[in-house]
């Protein structure tokens, strides 16, 4: 074998086998660096998108409180009113959310279906609820808009700790979690205080 190398054959078939070895090194070295800087952009893009996806869900559930703790009015008419709107929920538009988690991934993407779907519970609600209090929607529109803003928050917890993104700022006054669990218990309570006083009257009715 290494008479051949040494041959003027083996010597340019040498010469070409240092050519290409050359060549592939260059490749791979380049390869490589074009790979780490694709996966530092990969990387870089997919917390950029859960930055702002943190900030729209933080949004929404700030939006979801304050509906929930809504003081409402009454009209010229008697009848009651809204003072804080429904919320509204967009998710950003550009961004790979394939980078997410795939549990992650669903639980954030269909965060819109399900906003629409209480809003038309509302909807309906509002029509088969007695003025002018509409007490059978304001209680739909609190107990399910509850329960929404409980679920963004462990979406907001997992988004923060998958891309070390500090927690959104909140007032030490403020501890959305406590309010809306509150609001649950008192509509549960208020429901559990109804269907016993029905059971009483079906009762005294015997």
């Amino acid at each position: 074998m290494w008479d051949f190398f040494a041959s003027d054959m083996g010597k340019v078939a040498l010469g070409g086998l240092i050519a290409i070895s050359g060549q592939l090194l260059v490749f791979l070295l380049g390869w490589a660096k074009e790979s780490r800087v694709s996966q530092k952009k990969r990387t870089s893009d997919a917390q950029h998108l859960g930055i702002r996806i943190v900030l729209a869900l933080e949004k929404l559930l700030v939006d979801c409180v304050r509906a929930v703790n809504d003081p409402t009015f009454t009209d010229n008419e008697g009848y009651t009113r809204s003072m804080v709107p429904n919320p509204d929920f967009t998710l950003p538009q550009d961004g790979d959310y394939r980078s997410l988690p795939t549990g992650l991934m669903y639980e954030i993407m269909s965060l819109p279906n399900k906003l629409d779907a209480i809003k038309e519970g509302m909807s309906a609600a509002n029509e088969y609820a007695d003025p002018p209090e509409y007490e059978g929607y304001y209680l739909y529109r609190e107990e399910h808009l509850s329960k929404l803003g409980l679920q963004i928050l462990p979406l907001i917890e997992s988004l923060c700790d998958k891309y070390k993104i500090p927690t959104p700022e909140r007032s030490d006054y403020y501890d959305p979690k406590q309010n809306l669990l509150g609001h649950l218990a008192r509509i549960a309570d208020y429901y559990e205080k109804r269907q016993n006083a029905q059971k009483n009257a079906r009762v005294d009715q015997v």
